[in-house]
């Protein structure tokens, strides 16, 4: 079942919240490198959008912006 992102999601059980997703927006749209914290959901968040991909079907279309992609790999974002 999928869920809305809007949904507050658990804390990650390492002392501090996760990370929400609106300040991994704002980070990723404000600079070209982000933060490791950003880093860290932004990791957590590929590895719940390969699950969701093995499920197959639409789902495989589904994919990273070209934004958190470049963030992922450390690389200027294209403007």
């Amino acid at each position: 079942m999928l869920t809305s992102q809007s949904q507050r999601e658990p804390d990650s059980g390492h002392g501090r919240p996760r990370m929400e997703l609106a300040e991994l927006r704002r980070q990723l749209a404000a600079s070209s490198f982000i933060d490791d914290e950003a880093r860290q959901r932004l990791l957590e968040l590929t590895q719940r959008l390969a699950r969701v991909r093995a499920l197959g079907g639409e789902y495989t279309r589904l994919g990273l912006s070209e934004a958190a992609a470049s963030a992922m790999l450390n690389e200027p974002i294209a403007v």
